[in-house]
């Protein structure tokens, strides 16, 4: 009888193989003090990066400094119209966009490091892509810590009264640190015991 059916080996597993650790969900309470601080703290985080990193860019290559109802795109010329948009440049949009790729290179980086991902597992199987990976992470990181440092001089150069020399290299050090603690912190929550 039981041949016919396959045996028991199909409903219960391979003698010998373990089954994986069932994963608590989270409560809805973590659920919503997470929403709740994510909505408070990342638009100010966010609003701090774009303007001083837009300046950065700005002040490194003047092309980002293009006003976006110039850009040859349908539509775009009537942004002029509006008060606000009429500001608009290329270096908000590529500020934007390095925002979200900078925060989900730190979370990321720290999922590695919590040992939740595939780069750090593949370090001795494929040392070369191991390597390469967190050399292009460090360029990353570091480049955005020299734009964001960049721009914090450009800003206390140009007026905001006497600001010391080693203000900007702080805030820089302070704006890697919170970002990094901020990654960090999504990265625990999703990769933790409960999902």
């Amino acid at each position: 009888m039981f041949d016919s059916m396959g045996g028991f080996n199909q409903a219960f597993g391979q003698p010998g193989t373990q089954t994986p650790p069932l994963r608590l969900r989270k409560t809805a309470w973590e659920m919503s003090t997470f929403v709740v601080a994510n909505l408070l703290v990342l638009p100010l985080i966010a609003v701090c990066y774009l303007v001083i990193s837009a300046e950065g860019l700005r002040q490194m290559m003047g092309v980002f400094a293009t006003r976006l109802y110039k850009l040859p795109i349908p539509g775009a010329g009537m942004m002029k119209n509006f008060d606000g948009w009429d500001r608009l440049d290329l270096a908000i949009v590529m500020s934007c966009l390095l925002f979200v790729s900078i925060t989900y290179l730190w979370h990321r980086l720290f999922k590695e490091l919590m040992g939740g991902g595939k780069w750090v597992t593949s370090r001795t199987t494929n040392p070369v892509r191991f390597y390469l990976l967190a050399s292009i992470c460090a360029v990353i990181l570091l480049g955005d810590a020299s734009l964001f440092y960049y721009g914090l001089q450009a800003k206390t150069a140009g007026g905001w009264g006497e600001t010391p020399a080693f203000v900007p290299a702080l805030a820089t050090i302070l704006y890697m640190a919170g970002l990094a603690g901020v990654g960090a912190w999504h990265a625990d929550f999703h990769s933790s015991g409960t999902v």
